[in-house]
């Protein structure tokens, strides 16, 4: 067998003041780092776009081969870091639930490719899994679980991350609350993913880094 690639990893933490959960520090201290020289740290910023700004940074100034963005409230299982580096993609997401609920349905954070952004709910992205289907490609997503190619923030301009309360092509209706349908939050994630595409880079999700999500207690998908 050939002998595996071993890479330096940055992971980091966007906080607005430092503070990381206790769940989200112990499944960074289980995790599998599989071989890989791995570095983490915590980033603060006066705001999350900032603070992963601050990341994307880090990553190029020391010429890591990835790095990979943990939200201070996810917990990653301990096999997280190993799948997302098996597909070798520009960017490639986990998942986690999403806080909003419709009817009996659990959403997550990943928005499946076509018009409108629909999100996948956890019972199918389970579904998907245990059919083997580990890679999906997604419009979008959180980047609660992120792993990134640097080489990426040099396609595109910076600022990388941007927060915004509008869509990044102006609405002409009066109401500044509506948008129009390039992402459906002003999140500096989702603008994220509308930039990657906009330079034909496609976002991976790997359906078997079902991460937990802190709310009152951490909740996992299935």
């Amino acid at each position: 067998m050939p002998e595996r690639t071993l890479m330096r990893i940055l992971i980091e933490v966007p906080t607005y003041d430092g503070r990381i959960s206790q769940a989200t520090s112990q499944s960074l201290w289980t995790l599998d780092k599989c071989g890989h020289t791995v570095d983490y740290k915590s980033r603060t910023g006066y705001g999350c776009a900032m603070a992963r700004n601050r990341i994307a940074a880090d990553a190029l100034n020391a010429r890591y081969d990835f790095v990979m963005m943990v939200d201070n409230d996810i917990a990653l299982p301990t096999d997280a870091l190993g799948n997302l580096l098996e597909h070798d993609a520009d960017v490639t997401l986990g998942y986690y639930l999403n806080r909003n609920i419709v009817g009996d349905r659990k959403l997550t954070t990943l928005y499946r490719l076509g018009d409108g952004w629909d999100m996948y709910d956890d019972a199918e992205l389970a579904e998907l899994r245990e059919q083997g289907e580990y890679a999906i490609e997604v419009k979008g997503g959180g980047l609660g679980c992120a792993l990134i190619k640097p080489s990426v923030f040099g396609l595109l301009g910076f600022p990388w991350f941007r927060w915004t309360d509008l869509a990044r092509t102006a609405s002409e209706k009066p109401n500044v609350y509506e948008c129009s349908d390039e992402f459906n939050s002003g999140g500096e994630d989702i603008n994220f993913c509308n930039f990657c595409r906009e330079v034909g880079i496609d976002i991976i999700a790997d359906t078997r880094v079902a991460c937990g999500h802190e709310f009152r207690r951490v909740e996992w998908p299935k």
